[in-house]
């Protein structure tokens, strides 16, 4: 099964749904600690964009390509610079401002989703390799094989739509607000 297949829609669905909204709320978390007013707001949000974009090729290639062990292995790669992107991000910004028990949590579901999306995506791969008798050749994929039907044209546009306007927008306005309170160097005395 794929995601393009009904059966796998809904948990698809679902687990995008949980994911934007992760990243909407996290965004409140930031705007609701002010991340503009710290001296590292504007490199936080930075950080927040290389993040967005490592996760969107992630979840581009994971819809236009089979899943493959090649595909899994990119996503599974994907997911581990994500994880240490996350890990220098915190250790930049836990000084800098407070980390809310909420916004931790946020964080832990931002972390874990992506791999649910993975697990979910290769597990008719899996099934089928442990099901594979003992005697049997057991080989990977390693090939990046396009996708014979992408999921819906209403599907796709939704998760654009959601994306842009709860993640991308949200993280536009996050920059706006830090780049605007960010130092612009020394000021001459007068």
């Amino acid at each position: 099964m794929s995601p393009q297949q009904p059966a796998t829609l809904l948990p698809f669905g679902i687990l995008m749904a949980l994911w934007i909204a992760a990243g909407a709320v996290d965004w409140w978390c930031h705007r609701r600690t002010r991340i503009e007013a710290t001296p590292k707001g504007l490199a936080e949000s930075a950080f927040h964009w290389v993040l967005f974009l490592q996760m969107g090729a992630a979840v581009l290639a994971a819809l236009l390509f089979e899943p493959t062990a090649g595909l899994v292995a990119f996503l599974l790669a994907m997911w581990l610079l994500h994880e240490a992107a996350t890990w220098l991000e915190l250790r930049m910004v836990a000084p800098a401002r407070t980390i809310t028990p909420l916004e931790q949590m946020v964080h832990s579901f931002m972390e874990i989703l992506p791999l649910t999306g993975i697990l979910l995506l290769c597990q008719p791969e899996l099934e089928a390799w442990f099901s594979t008798p003992d005697d049997a050749e057991r080989t990977l994929d390693w090939r990046w094989i396009p996708r014979e039907a992408l999921p819906p044209a209403p599907v796709l546009a939704g998760y654009a739509l959601a994306i842009a306007v709860c993640n991308a927008l949200l993280l536009a306005e996050e920059s706006w607000r830090c780049w605007r309170r960010a130092p612009r160097g020394v000021q001459p005395a007068t």
